[in-house]
């Protein structure tokens, strides 16, 4: 399920103080979540998964055909799959060195 993508497609490296959402970045930035665009539920399960505003995150891995990402929390160490649909909503920007 989960495996590289081979598309062919170029993912461009999130400009220094970019808002984006997870799904536009590549694997492997260190990235911190800014906020979490989506309703009351949604925000009650990403942080009952361990995922808060201020945190950092990385994407590991992309699943074929558009299906889940798996996306490490480096400051709990935890490892989460969310749905594209849920990881559209939870917007990021590059962190820097001194964080």
């Amino acid at each position: 399920m989960f495996g590289k993508k081979n598309n062919n497609q170029r993912i461009d490296p999130v400009p220094p103080g970019g808002l984006c959402s997870l799904t536009e970045v590549p694997e492997g930035e260190v990235l911190k979540i800014v906020e979490i665009r989506g309703s009351q539920g949604l925000h009650r399960r990403l942080l009952a998964l361990g995922f808060h505003p201020g945190d950092l995150v990385t994407l590991e891995n992309e699943a074929l055909m558009n299906g889940p990402v798996l996306v490490k929390n480096l400051t709990t160490g935890s490892r989460v799959a969310l749905g594209r649909g849920i990881a559209q909503k939870i917007m990021v920007e590059v962190a820097t060195g001194d964080e």
